[in-house]
């Protein structure tokens, strides 16, 4: 854990009574627990009906092999009609299909293996592509961190009253703590793997992420009694 301390000492009475407030900071490192990548496919043709039976049965089988959705969301699609244009006319050729998945998978091998189902039912005219794939944090994973790094924070807090009381020669407490800041999550040197049409066989780099907590807290450090 590392943290930074900024603060700006306010005097109320000097000779009794002294607020401070400082900026405090502290950092955990994360392991990511998710592998982030979408599936996309396209079609397209003369008939409507056509792409939507093709791309009913890719949604179908997304479903068979995850009932909960806990793996991928979203799996609509939209269909489009096309045009051609000739001597300033328009001329219809047809219609053009797209279905799209964002996934969270635990490893590689969830992501093969529902790659490879899903092949199994898309029609050879329909085009399948798949996004980049990254290690990431889950919102679960973050979540608990933050309430970690929470208690951390208030537990720095606590020491840093101690440490004003020794240097001051004061009591001093803690008044008050705002976590008003935004948590932050930052990649370190992480590096995902581009994925074209074919199928993934390795799993991208997995590196450690960042997660950070900051919050204002105010102490107050008052004379001792004689």
């Amino acid at each position: 854990m590392q943290k930074y301390l900024a603060f700006l000492i306010l005097p109320v009475l000097v000779s009794a009574q002294m607020t401070i407030t400082a900026v405090e900071r502290v950092v955990a490192n994360v392991k990511p627990d998710v592998l982030r990548g979408s599936l996309n496919f396209e079609e397209q043709s003369k008939n409507a009906n056509t792409i939507k039976e093709h791309l009913n049965a890719i949604v179908a089988e997304v479903k068979r092999a995850d009932p909960k959705g806990e793996v991928c969301r979203d799996g609509g699609y939209n269909l489009s009609p096309r045009y051609n244009y000739k001597d300033q006319k328009q001329e219809f050729i047809g219609y053009s299909g797209n279905l799209s998945f964002v996934c969270e998978f635990v490893s590689i091998e969830q992501y093969n293996a529902l790659s490879a189902s899903i092949d199994k039912v898309t029609a050879s005219s329909v085009r399948k592509s798949q996004g980049e794939l990254a290690w990431g944090v889950s919102v679960q994973s973050e979540r608990e961190t933050q309430n970690r790094l929470r208690l951390e924070l208030l537990r720095k807090a606590g020491v840093q009253a101690s440490s004003f009381a020794q240097e001051t020669g004061m009591r001093c407490e803690i008044v008050s703590v705002n976590f008003g800041g935004t948590s932050q999550v930052r990649p370190m040197m992480m590096k995902a793997m581009a994925m074209a049409d074919s199928v993934s066989t390795q799993s991208p780099i997995q590196s450690d992420s960042e997660s950070s907590l900051e919050a204002t807290v105010d102490y107050r450090c008052s004379k001792l009694e004689k």
